[in-house]
């Protein structure tokens, strides 16, 4: 149960990480006098070390009972993407940082969403202590 709940978080962060992506990275565009708001390095590294925490939380557990390395490489390269994105981050244009770690972020949304999925696809046997 509590492997759900660091599931269902890892979404919401990875989701509010994808809007947040979005809006900073395109408002400016539509928007010009937002592009002096829109840039917080001290937000991304949070993200960061939010998603460092917690993921590992979500992943592990599920990776030690069902062993489905797809699904932690899943995260690893979601948690790669967004360090990535954030060590990109002004050598290139904001639209290219923030799409990477857009992506990063939809990758973790999937493991997650999956993790779970498994979770209740498979109950184990009593004898086996799952999820």
């Amino acid at each position: 149960m509590k492997k759900v709940v660091w599931d269902r978080l890892g979404i919401t962060f990875s989701s509010a990480c994808v809007v947040h992506c979005i809006m900073v990275a395109f408002l400016p565009l539509f928007l010009p006098f937002t592009s002096q708001y829109t840039h917080s390095s001290w937000v991304h590294i949070g993200v960061l070390i939010t998603m460092l925490i917690t993921t590992p939380f979500a992943f592990i557990p599920g990776y030690k009972k069902h062993g489905l390395t797809w699904i932690l490489a899943t995260a690893l390269v979601g948690i790669l993407l967004v360090i990535l994105g954030i060590m990109v981050e002004g050598k290139v244009s904001d639209q290219i940082s923030h799409g990477i770690s857009i992506c990063g972020s939809l990758f973790l949304v999937i493991g997650h969403a999956k993790n779970i999925q498994h979770a209740h696809r498979h109950p184990h046997h009593p004898a086996h202590q799952c999820c």
